[in-house]
């Protein structure tokens, strides 16, 4: 398949789209707001090492002749786009693909301003669209079959993975990910320094980067932006902005841009906060520490684990809040994780509030295990859960309304953001009845609505309760 793509909005999005085309083989025309910018656009292109057919043209008119697909990348507005396919309505030819590179506006209200819907669909690249794998495939309610099956297979012509997902707020990627972002920022808010949280997240999860670093990367305003666009288009308060990020753009601490945001850049960088908080174990040694693992408290286990005390050092391996009033004196508690590449990681939870603290035997338990850690305070489901069990409620939730396919929002998080497991991988890991559970704890120990559990996962959960009876 070999088309004449027209790209229209020469930013660093459209300029990694037409390179990623053109280098492809197709045929490119980069169109701009001016036929200057088009220009030095096409240089910057060149400049970047941009190769094949990519020539500039004056105007959309001009580029439109003959050309088989146009991707526009201008301003995430609704207006100038809605002005943009006017033109190209009224100059692109009846077979013409129209395609929108937005990440968060709605395909099917473009589709109705451009006239004939069943040609528009959202490809959503990631940026740098240059060296990143995935493209989102956003079909708006009366996009056609035809119009999907050439978007998929020009997408899969640039070498991209592509993922299918209804037009919805967010789509997949952003949407399933915005729980990670909002409880990291609550963690913050409930007194964890964000260090703290970045280190776990990459400890105990395997992310590249820690969720609050990655929001002071992109800007606290961005995304406190896109929260109040997901509050109003969903209507639900589990989207609703953490009030002390809104406190922090209105003092103009917006990121690393800023040079403050969750992390004082002038003072230490989040590579030294996140190591300075990790403690790295000593010499693999033996240990004589019992590690007791289960999820709720109940009272035989709660009694078992007092009897077990009193024998030997004990240590509970839980993130479930429900232990903090029952815990038994000089029981140590941790939550010990293990990643896809095999490394160990552990939450210890230490908390001069709640007068929980460390055993001794604690450190010579992660010294065995080589496992780092970091101390946390006792709050339900601690870090790595909380985080972890958020997206996979989110994601069940996309599956269960039908935005997506649960294959395609595994494939989506690996490729977007390099997360070893996919929300579902995780869910097949742990299991449904302990992410259930855990979110049905931390419902009742935080109040929030934020934490209800999507029907799906309650009866996925139900179903493998019975299946084990």
């Amino acid at each position: 398949m070999i088309a004449v793509a027209v790209v229209v909005g020469l930013g660093p999005m459209g300029r990694g789209i037409a390179q990623v085309l053109a280098g492809a083989g197709h045929t490119v025309r980069v169109v701009d707001a001016t036929a200057e910018l088009g220009h030095t656009g096409l240089e910057r292109i060149r400049a970047d090492g941009g190769t094949g057919d990519i020539t500039a043209a004056s105007d959309v008119e001009a580029a439109l002749v003959d050309a088989d697909v146009l991707i526009e990348a201008i301003v995430e507005n609704m207006d100038a786009k809605r002005d943009l396919l006017a033109r190209v309505a009224a100059a692109g030819g009846p077979d013409l693909l129209v395609a929108s590179n937005t990440s968060s506006l709605s395909v099917n209200e473009m589709g109705r301003a451009f006239g004939a819907p069943e040609r528009l669909i959202g490809l959503h690249f990631f940026n740098p669209p240059t060296r990143m794998r995935l493209v989102e495939v956003i079909v708006g309610a009366a996009t056609s079959d035809a119009t999907v099956k050439r978007s998929m297979s020009l997408v899969e012509s640039l070498g991209k993975t592509a993922v299918l997902c209804r037009d919805s707020p967010n789509f997949i990627v952003n949407r399933v990910c915005r729980p990670l972002y909002y409880e990291a920022q609550l963690l913050a808010a409930q007194g964890v320094e964000p260090a703290v949280v970045d280190a776990a997240a990459r400890g105990g999860l395997g992310h590249p980067m820690g969720p609050l670093q990655l929001l002071d990367f992109t800007g606290l305003h961005t995304h406190l932006a896109s929260s109040e666009t997901a509050l109003r288009e969903f209507g639900d308060p589990r989207y609703r902005p953490i009030p002390q990020v809104r406190g922090l753009v209105r003092g103009g601490m917006t990121g690393k841009a800023a040079g403050r945001g969750f992390y004082d850049y002038a003072t230490e960088s989040p590579r030294d906060a996140n190591s300075r908080v990790v403690r790295r174990p000593g010499p693999a040694g033996e240990s004589t520490v019992r590690v007791v693992s289960c999820g709720a408290p109940t009272p035989a286990l709660v009694a078992e684990l007092g009897r077990l005390a009193e024998r030997g050092n004990v240590v509970l391996d839980s993130s479930d809040g429900g232990w903090l009033p029952v815990l038994p004196d000089g029981v140590g508690w941790v939550r010990l994780h293990q990643r896809t590449d095999g490394a160990a990681f552990a939450e210890v939870v230490e908390d001069t509030t709640a007068r929980v603290a460390v055993p001794g035997f604690v450190d010579e338990l992660l010294d065995h295990l080589q496992a780092p850690s970091v101390r946390v305070p006792a709050l339900p489901g601690l870090i790595v859960d909380r985080l972890a069990y958020c997206m996979v409620n989110e994601a069940v939730t996309v599956v269960e309304e039908g935005t997506a396919t649960a294959d395609d929002v595994d494939v989506a998080l690996r490729l977007a953001m390099n997360h070893p497991r996919g929300p579902f991988e995780t869910l097949g890991s742990a299991g449904a009845v302990a992410v259930h559970q855990a979110l049905l704890s931390m419902t009742g120990a935080f109040g929030d609505p934020r934490y209800r559990p999507a029907q799906m996962l309650r009866r996925r959960a139900l179903g493998e309760a019975r299946a084990t009876r």
